[in-house]
């Protein structure tokens, strides 16, 4: 008996050791299993970077670009012709005000000053003698005569001086006029050549970006319909962009055999047709590669399409980025067609400078009226006195006529002195000797500039803002600019006058900045970029820009549900800057929104958060 139990107790055990068994390989097996689906899961999620909604203060901006220049910028020219026998300043040279420039030739105006002194203090002899002359001796006439004789020859070679200075300023000033002439019509023709191909040069530059965004934009969704297969309206999709391949092809057709009538003519440099050339090359490698997706999209993708779609969307960011690089000669041509502007403004000064040299005529015609009347005068009086008639008495109505004979006398040695100091060329303010087109024995002329002078002190950057950002800018907003000649500083400015005229030419409008103490730094004439800060926002709920996906018109964010999940959801999107977009509605500071990666993404990809140090 107890033989039989201790078998049934053996027995026993033996199952429940082997019940045991059998469970435990059940649980490693759904162990392994669970593990091998975490494994996969794992495999499939999509890693990608995040970031928490935070805030901060937000500024907008206004990117500009412009001149700097100084606030006095001040033409030296000559109001009279003659030869230059001293220069006082060169190039770059620092002048006080009233410091002498130039030294024109005096020894000709020298004498006619003299001249005039001596008939001055002739007259004026002549005034107090008839004052006090009681009688004149017949006796006297003949030293009459003799005085007579000798004033009407001084005074016929003064008029003979006169009248071939007039000649000489008359052949003078019309010449100047007509250079002045010239050069308006010569700067006038380059700034609208300049503008010309500013604006073909800025069409073709939109067209280039448009059509390169298009690509990349095309070659992104390409590789990803590749990967994810394609779908009936997938398939829809790749044709309308193949439609849309083929009319810019079209287009970019139209716009190189016009650019190829264009240069026939004459009307446009060889670079332009070059780079109108370069896009129809660039639409017909778009419409080839819409036409392969398009193909691909049919037939399927398989590992060799999609390393060709990887490629094609890597050419075509190398496309946009060779775009991009395209601005720059946009800038440097915008600078070119500023200083043609310049030129021409600068052409206009001097003919108007030039034409009103050609009012100071009136001055010597008036200097030979009043000459031809004392040599009438003195002509009558020199016949009275070798007729033998003697004034026994001085009456009221010689006395008055020898003071007008003082005060003409006056006149002309005062006219004779201002002539004599416009010889001397001084500095009108104190600056710098920004340009000097004239040297030792140059002859010179009115209305034509001899020196450009820049005056010490604050400079300003002017620019020109379309419609849209002008109405935005207010007087004393801050300006941040940076000047080439000068990297990696900064100049702190502020908003000083706005222009509130648009140019005919280029419908923009005109804001000067003042930029305090930068004229240590920098000199008038460096090309230079700003930024305007017209708007801030101090508490501003903020994420990078990069987080923001744009889609037909519509923003919207990804945001991780559960750790594990990317979810998409619209947002409304304020301010933008270069890094952060402000978030008006959508996401809150709890959520976590991904930053990275975006472009595997759609609504419920699994995805897997990756450790950014």
């Amino acid at each position: 008996m107890k033989g039989s139990v201790r078998f049934v107790a053996i027995g026993i055990v033996l199952l429940l050791a082997g019940a045991f068994v059998y469970v435990s390989r059940r649980q490693q097996a759904q162990l392994r299993a669970n593990l091998a689906r975490a494994r996969e899961e794992l495999r499939a999620a999509v890693p990608v970077e995040v970031v928490r909604p935070f805030r901060r203060e937000l500024t907008e901006t206004i990117q500009v670009m412009g001149t700097i220049k100084a606030l006095q910028d001040v033409t030296i020219g000559s109001e009279l012709v003659g030869r230059v026998v001293f220069v006082g300043a060169r190039e770059g040279d620092f002048v006080k005000a009233g410091q002498v420039l130039l030294l024109l030739d005096d020894s000709a105006l020298r004498a006619q000053v003299d001249q005039a002194r001596a008939a001055y203090l002739q007259a004026l002899t002549r005034y107090e003698q008839v004052k006090a002359a009681i009688q004149i001796p017949s006796t006297q006439a003949d030293t009459e005569v003799e005085q007579a004789l000798a004033q009407l020859e001084q005074l016929q070679t003064r008029l003979k001086q006169l009248k071939t200075s007039r000649e000489l300023t008359y052949r003078e000033t019309d010449l100047t006029v007509q250079q002045a002439e010239a050069l308006v019509e010569t700067a006038r023709h380059r700034v609208q050549e300049l503008e010309r191909q500013y604006e073909i040069l800025d069409e073709q530059l939109r067209n280039q970006l448009q059509q390169a965004e298009a690509e990349k934009r095309a070659a992104e969704l390409t590789l990803k319909k590749l990967r994810e297969g394609a779908r009936p309206q997938e398939k829809e999709q790749a044709r309308q962009q193949l439609l849309a391949a083929e009319a810019n092809l079209r287009n970019a057709t139209l716009n190189y055999e016009r650019a190829q009538k264009l240069y026939e003519q004459g009307a446009m440099a060889k670079a332009q047709l070059d780079e109108a050339q370069r896009l129809l090359e660039t639409a017909k490698a778009a419409y080839e590669s819409a036409k392969a997706a398009y193909d691909l999209v049919l037939e399927g993708a398989r590992a060799e399409d999609i390393a060709v779609a990887e490629e094609r969307l890597r050419q075509a960011e190398a496309n946009l980025r060779n775009a991009q690089a395209v601005q720059k000669q946009r800038d440097i041509l915008r600078s070119q067609l500023e200083s043609a502007r310049a030129q021409l403004r600068q052409a206009e000064v001097q003919l108007e400078l030039a034409k009103a040299a050609q009012l100071r005529r009136s001055i010597i015609e008036r200097d030979i009226d009043a000459l031809q009347a004392q040599i009438k005068q003195l002509q009558a009086t020199l016949k009275l006195a070798k007729a033998g008639q003697v004034r026994k008495f001085t009456s009221a109505k010689d006395v008055e006529l020898a003071r007008i004979q003082v005060e003409q006398a006056k006149a002309m040695l005062d006219n004779a002195l201002a002539m004599l100091r416009k010889t001397v060329i001084t500095a009108p303010v104190s600056g710098y000797i920004a340009s000097k087109n004239v040297e030792v024995g140059n002859t010179v002329s009115p209305g034509v500039p001899l020196m450009r002078l820049v005056a010490a002190g604050a400079v300003e950057f002017e620019v020109n803002l379309s419609e849209s950002d002008f109405a935005r800018v207010k007087d004393g907003q801050p300006v941040f600019v940076k000047v080439e000649t000068l990297p990696g500083r900064i100049l702190k400015g502020f908003v000083s006058k706005l222009v509130p005229v648009a140019e005919v030419a280029s419908r923009q409008f005109k804001i000067k900045v003042i930029l305090p103490g930068a004229d240590r730094l920098v000199k008038p004439g460096a090309f230079a970029r700003g930024e305007i800060i017209v708007n801030r926002i101090p508490d501003a709920l903020v994420v990078p820009r990069e987080c923001l996906v744009e889609w037909q018109g519509r923003i919207s964010v990804f945001v991780v549900a559960d750790g594990k999940v990317a979810r998409q959801r619209p947002v409304k999107v304020g301010v933008r800057t270069d890094r952060w977009a402000q978030i008006l509605e959508g996401v809150t500071e709890n959520d976590t929104v991904v930053r990275s990666g975006l472009e595997r993404l759609s609504d419920g990809t699994p995805v897997r958060i990756m450790e950014v140090e």
